[in-house]
């Protein structure tokens, strides 16, 4: 055997790994497409629609929610509290063209809920909401809550 053959025989033992790359690359991108990245939240197929990210930071005298809403107006923004129950909603709808021929869809569409059950001492009257860049900031005030008093009930003789 001459170093000729050597090296023919080692590109034919990496044919088949090549061809196997090849054949797996449509399959890989239809399973990221549906299943996306889990270091990025729930995937797109698990979410149901579109799903804002939020985060939640608690300052000193609020509570602050961020809340990314790309494409979105205010007026596509609803907020509403309800029984210590903070919710925002919205739709995010498909730009519609005429006859537009879509090769690849990444963006999420559709109606979103995201629930957040608040914490005590929230006051319900100042709550504030700005919208910037796609950016939702709803401020939460709190009232300083002080040690609950005790009071003692006395037990009565029947």
């Amino acid at each position: 055997m001459n170093l000729r053959s050597l090296l023919a025989l080692r590109d034919r033992a990496d044919a088949p790994a090549a061809d196997h790359q090849a054949m797996m690359l449509p399959l890989q991108r239809l399973a990221d497409q549906m299943f996306g990245d889990l270091r990025f939240g729930l995937p797109p197929l698990l979410q149901g629609g579109a799903v804002p990210r939020m985060d939640v930071v608690v300052k000193d005298g609020y509570v602050e929610l961020t809340v990314e809403l790309p494409g979105l107006a205010r007026e596509d923004v609803r907020i509403e509290l309800a029984d210590d129950t903070l919710a925002i909603s919205g739709e995010k709808r498909r730009e519609e063209g005429t006859r537009v021929s879509r090769k690849v869809t990444e963006r999420a569409y559709g109606s979103f809920i995201r629930t957040l059950d608040l914490p005590a001492g929230i006051k319900p009257e100042d709550i504030e909401a700005s919208m910037d860049k796609g950016v939702l900031t709803v401020r939460l005030p709190r009232v300083a809550l002080g040690t609950p008093e005790t009071k003692r009930i006395e037990i009565k003789a029947p």
